[in-house]
């Protein structure tokens, strides 16, 4: 499993260390204080868009709190809050627009797959890391349509678990699919990991720790 701990006991920083390493030591002292927060992003792939709609949209929140919306059609992101404007001038947050862009493209080309068995035409899909206050990380895909989870991809153990009545025909098509595991294990527990780790040296200030997040649906609306 891809993880990490740190030590959290006092860390001394002296005038002989480089300026690199003292930049090191102090991003390991922010995430060894760090409570627990989550960085989530919300796609919505649709395969048959509507005059005037975009036929991926992210939604990005960390703790909840929303602080990115990027457009993959147009290859327009925008900062939805001061969190957001705090992060948006940075190497990472350039590295993170140009991989969602990268995701959504690879979740079109599963859409199509999956169409093309079931007639389903939107796709819902949540990916989150988790920085847990122990200094470990966790990461996790969940899947649906219509606002009701189908799928769950647990990136730590690389194992998917059924949700939804009937979804099973989509986990046997997943769970077969080595390259499809790599795909979701390297995003949530690299890509993203590594953006929250980063964002979190500007975002700690702002930030209350929290719980750990529930793997419910939270992100989309429940269906009935």
């Amino acid at each position: 499993m891809n993880s990490f701990s740190c030590s959290c006991d006092p860390i001394l920083i002296v005038p002989t260390m480089t300026q690199h390493t003292q930049s090191l030591l102090l991003h390991l002292i922010i995430l060894c204080q760090a409570g627990t927060h989550s960085l989530c992003y919300d796609f919505t792939i649709n395969s048959k868009p509507a005059p005037g709609q975009q036929w991926c949209t992210v939604q990005g929140q960390v703790d909840h709190k929303n602080f990115l919306s990027y457009d993959c059609g147009l290859d327009k992101v925008k900062s939805m809050s001061a969190l957001g404007g705090k992060v948006n001038a940075t190497i990472t947050w350039e590295e993170q627009n140009t991989m969602l862009r990268e995701m959504g493209d690879t979740l079109k080309q599963k859409l199509a797959d999956i169409k093309a068995e079931n007639a389903l035409e939107t796709l819902e899909g949540r990916m989150t890391c988790q920085h847990k206050s122990s200094g470990c990380t966790s990461g996790s895909w969940q899947f649906g349509f219509n606002g009701r989870m189908w799928l769950r991809f647990d990136s730590d153990k690389r194992s998917w678990t059924e949700v939804h009545p009937g979804s099973n025909w989509m986990k046997e098509k997943w769970e077969s699919d080595r390259e499809v595991s790599e795909f979701l294990h390297k995003t949530s527990m690299g890509d993203c990991r590594n953006w929250l780790e980063k964002f979190l040296v500007e975002w700690e200030p702002e930030l209350e720790p929290t719980g750990s997040v529930s793997p419910a649906w939270v992100c989309l609306a429940t269906a009935p």
